[in-house]
């Protein structure tokens, strides 16, 4: 059994389209016997010109293509603000049942983009009072004050990642998507000097077991 420190079901918070693929899917990819259920909150940014109708989540939807532990839920939203924050831990309450998740995988608070922020209080508080625990990914957008506690080692999965980045047509012109920046994006000194090269990082906020 391949699962990710043996959790069976993880419920995954993407604010945009892209989000967790650039963060943490090589992850994913590693342990194709835990479920991970993606819920992509949005169609992306209101003030990215990317985001237009579906095109994004049809990005999503090629980038997984293949992938059988992976299933993905749309929301009704175009942008984050279409709800407000109450209105999105009720829709997310109401769409699913949290506590047949083991953790939650988010966004951190430690991000420059607010969206991420806003995220990450969403997930929160969607296991206020359940056992479910609270993974945090790194993204493109946090910042270096955040410290990861846990490093995946994707070396076998990061070329499979980076043919599945290219699905993101949309975002091919942005730094980060370039092929140094994303060299740069997996790289850890102290994981390196442990023989990881490649790493995906996360935070383990909290675990109740």
């Amino acid at each position: 059994m391949k699962t990710f420190l043996n959790f069976k079901n993880i419920l995954v918070f993407s604010p945009h389209p892209d989000d967790i693929e650039y963060s943490a899917s090589g992850t994913i990819l590693k342990y194709p016997d835990t479920s991970f259920t993606i819920i992509n909150m949005t169609e992306g940014g209101d003030f990215d010109k990317t985001t237009f109708n579906d095109y994004r989540t049809k990005e999503v939807e090629n980038f997984w293509k293949g992938v059988s532990n992976v299933k993905v839920i749309y929301t009704d939203a175009v942008h984050m603000k279409s709800k407000t924050e109450d209105e999105w831990v009720n829709y997310i309450e109401t769409k699913l049942d949290i506590n047949s998740f083991d953790i939650i995988m988010t966004t951190n608070q430690i991000d420059s983009h607010f969206e991420h922020r806003q995220t990450s209080r969403i997930a929160e508080a969607v296991c206020r009072v359940s056992k479910v625990g609270i993974i945090e990914y790194f993204s493109p957008s946090t910042l270096v004050t955040w410290n990861p506690n846990l490093f995946v080692d994707i070396a076998d999965q990061y070329e499979d990642k980076l043919a599945k980045l290219k699905n993101f047509k949309s975002q091919n012109q942005r730094s980060y998507f370039k092929p140094n920046q994303i060299r740069g994006f997996h790289t850890n000194f102290q994981a390196s000097k442990r023989g990881l090269e490649i790493v995906e990082m996360f935070n383990l906020k909290q675990l109740y077991v």
